[in-house]
């Protein structure tokens, strides 16, 4: 599967689109208490305040490659990977630190992406996908924020999401999927009329409303909640 949208068309909606989406984290988590922090999310043994720590990370990642992009000349390659014994230490902070760094992580995101030219949009950015534009990285925090504000559990689902916004990130999440395919061909059949193809191998086909593909295809929600998905079990969060 190609990469999702008309990349110079997108990007501003894209832009546009997490700034909402940021907005909208930081109104569910700013009250949290030390307790509600430390309560349960969706991903096996996180803490909401492990995936705010995560989240923070991630945006530290992406104002280090929007830097990059700004400053050199040469190929900057997506990574993004931490220690996994720092996000534990940063998830035991209080209530107060995680919100602060959540918030300061995701405003120096939007200061980082601001000084993106034109010109530098135009790049492209190498990733475990091959060669990417550099408006994935948009994409990708977009995908990032959203989910796991559904995974910290504050009242929002996939379902509660504007479809113009599921339907994009069920588009990202089929083509970032396609290492997991390599035997299946899947046909992903939505409610609302799209059809998305993805991997190579043995046909299956898929169907059901595009919110609930997208929490499967991410494994957030069971095979139960779509048709014919009963052989392939993606309880995986990725």
């Amino acid at each position: 599967m190609k990469f999702p949208g008309g990349i110079k068309e997108s990007l501003t909606q894209w832009r546009r689109e997490l700034t909402s989406s940021t907005q909208r984290l930081l109104g569910d988590t700013i009250g949290l208490s030390d307790n509600d922090w430390r309560g349960p999310s969706l991903l096996p043994g996180w803490s909401r305040a492990h995936v705010s720590a995560h989240l923070a990370y991630h945006g530290e990642c992406l104002t280090r490659m929007a830097a990059r992009l700004v400053e050199t000349q040469e190929s900057v390659t997506w990574n993004c990977s931490y220690a996994d014994d720092d996000l534990w230490v940063k998830a035991q902070r209080n209530s107060l630190a995680l919100t602060e760094d959540l918030d300061e992580s995701c405003a120096a995101v939007s200061k980082a992406l601001d000084s993106i030219t034109p010109a530098l949009w135009a790049r492209t950015v190498r990733t475990s996908h091959g060669e990417l534009p550099a408006s994935a990285m948009v994409l990708n925090r977009i995908n990032e924020v959203v989910v796991h504000h559904v995974d910290m559990q504050l009242g929002v689902d996939f379902t509660d999401l504007l479809p113009a916004l599921v339907r994009l990130l069920l588009q990202w999440n089929v083509f970032r999927s396609t290492p997991r395919f390599s035997e299946v061909e899947l046909t992903m059949i939505t409610d609302e009329g799209l059809t998305l193809t993805v991997g190579q191998g043995t046909p299956m086909t898929v169907r059901g409303s595009e919110a609930n593909l997208l929490g499967w295809i991410t494994g957030r929600k069971l095979s139960t909640a779509i048709l014919g998905a009963e052989q392939l079990d993606l309880r995986h969060p990725v």
